[in-house]
Order: C-alpha cells, then structure tokens, then sequence
C-alpha cells in the first residue's frame, strides 16, 4: 500500500515539550492546532503546545484524532498516539459499515407497535362520520349583531 507524506507530524521535543509539525501549512490544521491551545513557533512551521504540564498528553492526543477526523494523515510519536493509524483506518471502516446495516434494514416493530399504527375494523365500519373542525384559538373579533347580547 503506497504510504503518502503525513499532513502534521505530533510528538515530543527536548526542550519544547508537546510539538506538531505542519508542512504544507494545511489552514484547518492550523485552525485545530490552535484551537487546542499550540501556539506557533516563530520562524518555523512548527506549533507548540502552551502550558504543556497542565493536561498536555490529553490535549495532544485530542489534537491528533481530531486532525484524524478531518480526514488528514497524522504521523505521532508513538506513546502520544491515541489509536495507530492502522487501528483507526479499520474502527472508521468498521463504523461506516455499521451505519450501512442499520440503515438498509427494516425497523423491527412488535405486534402491539404495528396494532397500534393500524386502522382497526371499527374504525373502517364508521367512514359515514365526518371529522370535527378544530376550535379556534381566539373568538373572533367581531360578532353578527344577532349574536350581541344586550
């Protein structure tokens, strides 16, 4: 299978902590990336996470299957991957199927739940009755003047 250059690399650096590369400078990319709090590093593509010791694996793992959703290729440092590439290519492959099935199928009813929806055999013995008109909402505003009381 012929492998494409990632989209953003994710991983660790010495001095940086959490850090995503992103070549192409993708626009979404760099929208998610900031919205999870990496801030750019000036005079490079690379992002670094702010405040790395306030919940930054989490945030980067985030980072990196929400990179995943929007349909890009994140290449991630091994421990700070939430699903390898791989594992997540064949759970999405398995939930789209999942969506297929149920909805090609019929929706399973009891027969209580199709009695109910059924017209019964009193109800078709009746169709000389008429259906009642709706009460309005607010009596009207005017009245024939045999309706006024005096």
């Amino acid at each position: 299978m012929d492998n494409p250059d990632p989209h953003v690399i994710v991983g660790r650096h010495p001095e940086l902590g959490y850090v995503a590369l992103n070549p192409q400078e993708l626009f979404v990319a760099d929208h998610v990336l900031k919205l999870l709090g990496f801030q750019p590093v000036p005079g490079s593509k690379l992002y670094a996470l702010a405040n790395p010791e306030h919940d930054g694996e989490r945030r980067t793992r985030q980072a990196i299957a929400s990179l995943r959703a929007a349909r890009y290729q994140v290449a991630a440092d091994i421990s700070l991957d939430p699903a390898p590439p791989q594992q997540a290519a064949t759970q999405r492959l398995a939930n789209e199927q999942q969506q297929t099935m149920t909805q090609n199928t019929t929706p399973r009813t009891t027969p209580t739940a199709q009695a109910a929806v059924a017209r019964s055999a009193a109800w078709q013995s009746r169709t000389d009755l008429q259906p009642v008109p709706p009460r309005p909402k607010h009596p009207p505003l005017w009245a024939p003047r045999s309706q006024i009381r005096r």
